[in-house]
């Protein structure tokens, strides 16, 4: 079967893009490499990317902002991701520890897998995490002020908190990601870990967050709507699908999203993976050096785009 090269990209529910906006590019230092619409409902909801200069699958965060559709507070719980986490080395935690002091943003620190991770949440509480570890991938320095030897080197981890551990062990496994460790928490639950198959940058890391007796998770701002996983091409991504529907797991169509095309699961454990092509990228609309500049829309999403800005929240960029 085809090698998943590792995590493609998260997605998540913010409230304000404007805040959203700013701490990820002001306090974290990622680029905003796109800003487009949702493509269902393209008059209310932006769709943000973050990541490294040219939007590197391994690299990206993405959010959909719900300003103009008001949306519930969600609920972080069973059945559902918990946290990403963003990669940094191992001499950059004190960095970040002051910078995050520095910002007033709170923050917890946690040995584990011989790693340390640095727990923080976005402005709407979503948790994520600095973790040291090694990355391939160049830290973004084109705008900010974080020195290039302690930026973020693009996605370490995601952490999905499954309803269903064994069943979301068996869909990573019929994908080809490998076991690779346990770590357990008297308080925070245990960890089961899971490696690629492939040989992606970075975002090489799936862990599951086994606590039996928390609450189901309920979708909302401050929630993940699905992690994706990085396929070379179409091909690959076919050859994916039919293997998971060989073990009795339903996939969807194929769907454009432009940058990429994109299959869908739900495991068992209630996570949404996606699988995601690596191409066409970014830059397929845009010079690299303009990214993010201005909204962009696909060809055959035929909508008027002077009118969807005037609709879309205000979002004021560098």
């Amino acid at each position: 079967m085809a090698a998943i090269e590792g995590i493609h990209h998260v997605t998540a529910f913010c409230d304000d893009p404007q805040e959203n906006y700013d701490f990820f590019t002001n306090v974290l230092g990622l680029r905003f490499v796109k800003r487009t619409v949702r493509f269902d409902v393209p008059e209310k909801i932006y769709h943000l990317y973050y990541g490294d200069e040219m939007g590197t699958p391994g690299t990206i965060v993405t959010y959909f902002p719900m300003t103009n559709m008001p949306m519930e507070e969600g609920q972080l719980g069973k059945g559902m991701l918990r946290s990403v986490g963003l990669t940094i080395p191992p001499s950059s935690v004190k960095y970040w520890k002051d910078r995050f002091d520095d910002h007033g943003v709170d923050y917890t620190v946690e040995e584990r897998f011989e790693e340390t991770a640095i727990g923080f949440s976005d402005p709407d509480g979503l948790p994520y995490e600095l973790v040291t570890g090694d990355s391939s991938i160049d830290p973004w320095t084109g705008d900010g002020d974080i020195p290039a030897e302690h930026g973020i080197r693009g996605m370490h981890n995601v952490t999905v908190h499954s309803a269903d551990p064994a069943g979301t062990m068996d869909v990573l496994e019929v994908m080809g990601w490998q076991h690779s460790g346990e770590a357990t928490h008297p308080q925070a639950g245990d960890r089961i870990r899971y490696r690629a198959p492939g040989t992606g940058p970075c975002g090489q890391v799936v862990d599951i967050l086994i606590r039996p007796n928390a609450p189901r998770g309920q979708m909302g701002i401050g929630t993940y709507l699905h992690v994706a996983y990085g396929v070379e091409d179409t091909t690959h991504q076919d050859e994916v699908s039919d293997r998971l529907r060989e073990h009795g797991y339903i996939t969807t169509s194929r769907k454009d999203r432009d940058y990429f095309s994109s299959r869908y699961i739900t495991e068992p454990g209630g996570s949404v993976f996606e699988y995601a092509t690596m191409g066409p990228g970014f830059d397929i609309d845009q010079e690299p050096a303009e990214f993010g500049e201005e909204l962009k829309v696909p060809d055959w999403l035929d909508v008027d785009l002077e009118r969807i800005e005037e609709l879309l929240p205000p979002l004021k960029t560098r």
